[in-house]
């Protein structure tokens, strides 16, 4: 399962769950994400499966109507059906829905390319936001590039593990940063100010929602429109089916600690966890603080589980002489700057996002407790959490430092930018070093035998 384990070998048993915990998070909450973009497009067919609501940062975005939740709803008991009945089936369901995925994005690169106003790409950021306002649009990108941690979490499934997993993983994020560059000219370059009602140059009064097909449509391709609505519909139902297949995996391999699932005796499927993350997806879903909401918690969850317990555990690995399959060159150096900048990923997410995102990842603590609770062992459970101070000064400092921070982040502008980067910098620098001598004295599950 991933990171979940190199975290718990490396930094203990609390940072481990933590991480599971945040992996999870990100995952379960990844499919409604994508159920609510097939709504989102599925409104050219269907009228009325979205409406629009206001929130923080980003003001007027689409929300989900009550038919729109039922459709979704429904999509997903219908993928969590698939992968009951067995991963096979599942990975049909990827292959066919990846290879019509591409087919849509190459068509749109093409054809987008002849739809391009030239005079387009100039100057794009206002001498205000100049700054702050390209931080916010990189945190807003991590979510695309979540997939690659795909091959760490099935590794325990493929042959030559140690090979293939870092070949998938490296490749895998060449080929979506590659693609998200082409799709992001191609998009920038189809913007039609007059279609759009907009003065030409004005990017912050461009939609923050404006799909690729209403930018073919504006241009009036809508061939090209129609073309990207059932490609982007079959797109995301493909990922929903590939993170309805790994979500389940992380709670699988976690309940080796004790914790959760069962195998269906004849499809040899974790049929439990599947069916618990279904409903706790469902809850989400009728329940949600807003897909927006969703989206940001999804990035930073999974920003926490592997961007901040990766680098320790690469570390560690080594000052132990431990042997990875992969090893990564210049650790020393690159170990630091990738806990750094995964903090400043999480930060600029922008207040209220990031006390939701890492909110939710810290509600792990009580599950732990509670999980611990009922095998009579919360007092050393304790001990693990006190041990684990780090983990528990990051978690509120992340937090802290996002509420007060500069007023373009939706802080309260106490610690103004730029400077609140050079303060969370240190601070993660701080917290890696004090991680990383504490977890450097953890035993690995052998050595505790």
């Amino acid at each position: 399962a991933g990171f979940y384990v190199y975290a718990r070998e490396t930094s203990g048993e609390f940072p481990g769950f933590i991480s599971g915990w945040g992996t999870f998070l990100s995952y379960a909450t990844t499919v409604p994400i994508e159920l609510f973009t097939i709504m989102l497009y599925m409104t050219s067919f269907i009228p009325g499966l979205t409406t629009m609501g206001k929130i923080p940062v980003f003001g007027s975005v689409n929300e989900l109507t009550y038919d729109g939740l039922a459709i979704a709803l429904a999509l997903l008991w219908a993928l969590t059906l698939i992968n009951v009945v067995g991963v096979k089936y599942g990975g049909w369901y990827a292959t066919a829905t990846t290879g019509l995925k591409l087919a849509a994005l190459v068509s749109f690169l093409g054809a987008g390319i002849l739809l391009i106003h030239p005079s387009n790409y100039g100057l794009f950021l206002p001498r205000d936001q100049a700054g702050s306002g390209v931080l916010l649009g990189v945190s807003a990108t991590v979510f695309s590039y979540m997939g690659f941690r795909q091959p760490s979490d099935l590794g325990g499934e493929v042959k030559n593990a140690n090979r293939i997993v870092p070949l998938a993983t490296l490749i895998s994020m060449v080929i979506a940063t590659v693609v998200y560059i082409c799709i992001g000219l191609v998009f920038t370059g189809m913007v039609n100010w007059a279609a759009l009602g907009v003065k030409a140059g004005s990017w912050g009064s461009v939609p923050s929602d404006l799909t690729l097909a209403q930018a073919a449509e504006l241009n009036g391709a809508l061939p090209l429109a129609l073309l990207i609505t059932v490609g982007i519909i079959v797109s995301a139902l493909g990922t929903a089916g590939v993170f309805t297949t790994t979500t389940a995996r992380v709670p699988y391999q976690m309940a080796e600690d004790g914790i959760l699932t069962r195998i269906h005796e004849k499809y040899a499927t974790p049929y439990a966890s599947l069916l618990i993350i279904a409903a706790f997806q469902s809850i989400i879903m009728v329940f949600s603080i807003g897909y927006w909401a969703l989206y940001y918690v999804s990035a930073i969850s999974g920003v926490m589980s592997y961007g901040i317990s990766g680098p320790l555990a690469a570390m560690v690995y080594r000052s132990r002489g431990l042997k990875a399959g992969f090893s990564v060159p210049y650790a020393r150096i690159l170990a630091p700057l990738a806990f750094v900048a995964s903090s400043l990923l999480i930060y600029w997410s922008a207040w209220p996002y990031t006390g939701y995102g890492v909110g939710f990842v810290a509600s792990g603590i009580a599950i732990y407790l509670y999980v611990k609770g009922r095998k009579k062992a919360v007092f050393a459970a304790l001990r693990e959490i006190i041990r684990s101070y780090w983990l528990i000064i990051y978690l509120a400092g992340i937090m802290v430092l996002s509420y007060f921070g500069p007023a373009a982040f939706n802080g309260l502008n106490v610690i103004p930018f730029p400077y609140d980067e050079l303060v969370v910098s240190l601070f993660s620098l701080a917290v890696y070093y004090a991680a990383y001598a504490s977890n450097s004295r953890v035993p690995t599950s052998s050595e505790r035998l």
